[in-house]
């Protein structure tokens, strides 16, 4: 039986069990990041935590509704046996109706059939389980002429960035632009940055000039047989020598032949793609799904809001070059 938890009844230590033993467990389905991008999540349950289905719900202007959370890419149905695989609809249809607008990212092994409910997003990822050789062989052309260049740069790595670092980096360059952002999000960041260090599964890379200046820095974080390239800050001398593709190349030099896929978190984004795609990444698609049950004159000024959030995203994805 699905049943449909609040908050303060789930059990997060039967939660977290069912996503460290999914088939398909991921990074942004744990009860510690879900605390911090989503407070007061909720969920649906079926029997004893086999299958669980996270569910970022808020409320504004009188309505509940549930929408992709920032600083996460893929939620949606998880489940230990593969024979859940098919529950995903049966899981959609226990959604409270008191949620009359719903817009959030199901993970790669949910699958829609294709209707006005859902739309193809793209992520790109790289497996690294060959050997370096063989894995810079894939890179293209340009992305090797950079790194070349930038070898010439005599940078320097650190692989222990305090999040404070990453985050002043970001401010002080891509974040003037953004005037969107503000101080939630940047203590959403660090405390992300912070849990996932503690926990021994969060790495922040920073390559350094010859003068010990930070140009530009990777927050990593593994899980699930996959390194998350999350967040990333780059200053205006870092691009120019092309510190962010030297750092990249760095990660994966040091990964390669391990079993681990390199997942760059996106994107959709034509530029981002192209960047990602330079170094061999393929793309592995997932859906969104969107349903409401709004009155038109209240839609028009929901979709206004949600693409403001959207836009949001795309900031923080635009710093990831």
């Amino acid at each position: 039986m699905i049943r449909f938890l609040q908050h303060d009844k789930i059990d997060k230590s039967s939660w977290d069990d069912c996503i460290d033993n999914a088939v398909n467990g991921n990074l942004y389905a744990c009860s510690w990041y879900l605390d911090i991008v989503s407070p007061g999540w909720c969920a649906l349950i079926e029997d004893d935590y086999e299958n669980v289905f996270p569910l970022p719900v808020s409320t504004k202007a009188g309505f509940s509704y549930i929408m992709q959370p920032i600083f996460t890419q893929q939620l949606g149905l998880f489940y230990k046996s593969i024979s859940a695989k098919n529950k995903l609809e049966e899981f959609l249809n226990c959604i409270p109706a008191k949620y009359r607008y719903i817009d959030f990212n199901l993970n790669t092994s949910n699958e829609m059939p294709a209707s006005v409910n859902v739309s193809e997003m793209t992520n790109l990822e790289l497996g690294l389980i060959s050997e370096y050789k063989d894995l810079i062989s894939g890179y293209q052309n340009n992305l090797q002429r950079n790194l070349r260049k930038a070898a010439q740069n005599n940078f320097t790595i650190s692989k222990h960035v305090r999040p404070e670092e990453i985050i002043s980096l970001f401010r002080a360059n891509k974040g003037q632009e953004l005037t969107h952002l503000n101080n939630r999000q940047y203590a959403m960041l660090q405390d992300i940055a912070d849990k996932s260090i503690n926990k021994g599964i969060g790495e922040i890379w920073g390559a350094y000039d010859e003068f010990n200046q930070l140009l530009a820095a990777i927050l990593w974080v593994s899980s699930h047989q996959k390194a998350i390239f999350l967040f990333s800050a780059l200053s205006g001398t870092g691009k120019k020598l092309n510190a962010m593709p030297w750092l990249i190349d760095s990660f994966i030099k040091q990964n390669a032949g391990n079993p681990l896929v390199l997942d760059f978190e996106g994107s959709n984004m034509e530029g981002l793609a192209r960047f990602y795609s330079s170094f061999g990444a393929k793309k592995v698609m997932y859906q969104r799904y969107i349903r409401t049950s709004l009155p038109p004159h209240l839609r028009i000024g929901l979709k206004l809001w949600r693409l403001s959030k959207m836009q949001l995203k795309k900031y923080f994805l635009l710093a990831k070059q």
